[in-house]
C-alpha cells in the first residue's frame, strides 16, 4: 500500500467515526483538508464528497470537544469492536 497525505473522493472512508481513536481522527482530517486544498487550487472548489466527509468529521470532532470525553478507545476500553476500515486501522496504528 502506498503512503498518501490526502484522502480523495474515491478512497475508502469510514463509516463509524466513533470506532476511531482521537489520534486517527486527526490523522483523517488533516488528509481531508489537504485533498480539500488541492481540489480548490486544481478546480477552484473541493468536491462535494470532500465537504461531505470534512462535516461528518467535524461533526465527531466537535461532539468529543463539546463533551469533554474521549472515545472508548481513547480512554484503554478497547473492545473487540474491528475497525470500521482497513484504512481506519492502520490510522489507528499510525
Amino acid at each position: 500500500m502506498t503512503f498518501s497525505s490526502r484522502l480523495t473522493p474515491q478512497d475508502q472512508f469510514p463509516e463509524q467515526l466513533e470506532a476511531l481513536t482521537t489520534d486517527a481522527l486527526e490523522i483523517l482530517n488533516s488528509k481531508l483538508h489537504r485533498q480539500a486544498e488541492l481540489e480548490y487550487q486544481q478546480e477552484g472548489e473541493p468536491e462535494l464528497e470532500t465537504r461531505f466527509r470534512l462535516e461528518f468529521l467535524a461533526e465527531e470532532l466537535d461532539k468529543r470537544d463539546s463533551s469533554g470525553t474521549e472515545s472508548a478507545q481513547d480512554a484503554g476500553c478497547h473492545g473487540t469492536q474491528a475497525p470500521a476500515s482497513p484504512e481506519s486501522a492502520r490510522m489507528a496504528n499510525a
